[in-house]
């Protein structure tokens, strides 16, 4: 069976892609994956493992508007007739979206082939590209409760959102030294993203005295921290990677912004997190990835405007010098996702192969 996987553009539509595609390559030998990604250079960087099982579609932006662009029309009927190309000559069985724009095409080719199509939902409040590409697919697949009203007269199934099952737990000792911060004490993670975020970014550097600060910035601000956190030992800087496990198995509390897949690896990770949703993302749904967790016992949501360093961090040590708040949380996130949701998904599409 051929598995076709279409998702690119940003690290939250590749993760779910690859996560569910090391599940279908584990469980099924027989089975073959090819995802569609964008030329974009996020794509190349995280998709560099799997080299000619990836394959390049340019698409307009669907998930942007096209009302005041005057090629999209002709951009669009090229991208479709490229991707129902593409598809035929992958003699793909099944094919799994994971959103963005460059998925939207895909699977209206699928659709108009005959292929039977499914599209995974990782965030609280879909985004436009899903909501019209729902109406082509035979199911909905969604990380949140909460995006389920918005695809209508389609089958949706609460999922969750697919980790990497190469993201796997690292004894914390070995962790730390691995990361060369200190084996014993507090670490607090901070992560603002593959983008990174300046807000975060300032409270991680106001590190108080008795914990150390694991930052992960982003490159467009690792120069500054760089030069501001300089000479201060309780701060180790890091850059974007796409492995984070050896960061999440240094943690006690991680300090995060909540797009769907930080999200998704801090619950696996049963990490208790303060969650600072990104307040411009579309239709806020930063903030209701944050609140569906947050409402579960998993987390605490907090808004960034006229948030100040000495509240956050005063909130921080708060949790530290209270275990008994810190299990809990772990024991709801256990509890949110007790199996990782890729395999739920993988077998999905393993079924629907073998029955069309």
């Amino acid at each position: 069976m051929k598995i076709a996987i279409a998702g690119g553009g940003t690290g939250g539509h590749i993760s779910p892609a690859i996560a569910v595609a090391e599940i279908i390559l584990e469980e099924s030998p027989g089975a073959s994956v090819d995802f569609i990604a964008t030329p974009r250079p996020v794509d190349r960087r995280m998709y560099k493992e799997f080299e000619n099982m990836v394959h390049t579609l340019d698409p307009p932006r669907i998930d942007r508007g096209f009302s005041e662009k005057f090629l999209f029309p002709i951009r669009a009927i090229r991208s479709f007739f490229r991707a129902r190309r593409l598809l035929r000559e992958l003699d793909s069985s099944v094919l799994l979206s994971t959103g963005g724009y460059s998925s939207f095409f895909p699977v209206v080719a699928a659709r108009s082939l005959g292929i039977p199509s499914l599209i995974h939902e990782s965030n609280s409040i879909p985004g436009r590209a899903n909501r019209l590409a729902a109406s082509f697919a035979n199911k909905i697949l969604v990380g949140f409760k909460s995006a389920s009203p918005y695809f209508k007269n389609k089958p949706v199934v609460l999922t969750g959102n697919p980790v990497r099952s190469t993201l796997k737990s690292i004894e914390r000792r070995e962790a730390r030294i691995q990361l060369g911060i200190p084996p014993e004490g507090a670490v607090i993670l901070f992560l603002g993203g593959s983008q990174g975020a300046k807000a975060i970014n300032d409270i991680a550097m106001q590190v108080p005295e008795g914990v150390h600060t694991l930052l992960q910035c982003g490159s467009r601000d690792m120069e500054r921290v760089i030069l501001e956190s300089r000479g201060n030992n309780r701060i180790t800087v890091v850059d974007f990677i796409d492995n984070p496990a050896l960061l999440y198995s240094a943690a006690d509390i991680a300090v995060a912004r909540s797009g769907a897949m930080t999200t998704a690896e801090l619950s696996w990770f049963r990490i208790p997190s303060i969650y600072i949703p990104y307040p411009y993302a579309a239709d806020n749904h930063q903030k209701w990835n944050a609140a569906s967790i947050a409402e579960k016992g998993g987390a605490i949501e907090i808004d960034q405007d006229g948030l100040e360093p000495d509240a956050l961090w005063k909130m921080v040590l708060g949790l530290l010098e209270n275990p008994s708040s810190m299990d809990k949380m772990k024991i709801s996130l256990a509890e949110m996702m007790p199996v990782n949701p890729a395999a739920v998904i993988a077998r999905d599409i393993l079924a629907l192969s073998e029955g069309s």
